[in-house]
């Protein structure tokens, strides 16, 4: 994980989805994460420090995710803040993540479920780290040469 975070900053602002495949995992890729990114904002839950509260409509998340910053963003289960949102509007979270590649520096940890992966494969490309029970999904647009050293 601290070599792919290392690569990751080499290049600019690009967003990193990392899906784990079970809670046991999130805890344990979440402890790594945190100790990585000092430089990161980290959203733990709804309302807590400078994440947005529940109910949060789409745009309002939109607005709050990618507010410009001078910090990187590291956010926990946004599955947390879409509740009562429709499939289209959740699939749009994820569009714009892999849209806004090169403008904001942006972590997400999530767990892999069947719906989340569904959403994740319309815009974001799925890579592997040899020996880790995650994948990481980038946005289809942005280039990985300077992860091909890490990526499986």
């Amino acid at each position: 994980m601290r070599a792919l975070v290392a690569a990751h900053r080499s290049a600019r602002y690009q967003g990193i989805v990392v899906a784990v495949k079970s809670q046991d995992d999130f805890a344990v890729v979440y402890g790594q994460l945190e100790a990585i990114l000092l430089e990161h904002d980290i959203w733990i839950a709804p309302g807590v420090a400078d994440a947005p509260d529940i109910p949060c409509i789409r745009r309002d998340f939109l607005n709050a995710v990618f507010l410009p910053r001078k910090r990187g963003l590291l956010i926990l289960s946004p599955i947390e803040w879409m509740l009562d949102w429709s499939e289209q509007d959740r699939a749009t979270f994820w569009v714009g993540l892999a849209d806004a590649f090169g403008r904001h520096d942006i972590v997400i940890l999530t767990v892999a479920t069947p719906s989340v992966i569904g959403q994740l494969r319309v815009s974001l490309a799925e890579h592997n780290l040899p020996g880790l029970p995650v994948s990481i999904w980038l946005s289809r647009h942005q280039p990985i040469d300077h992860l091909q050293g890490v990526l499986a």
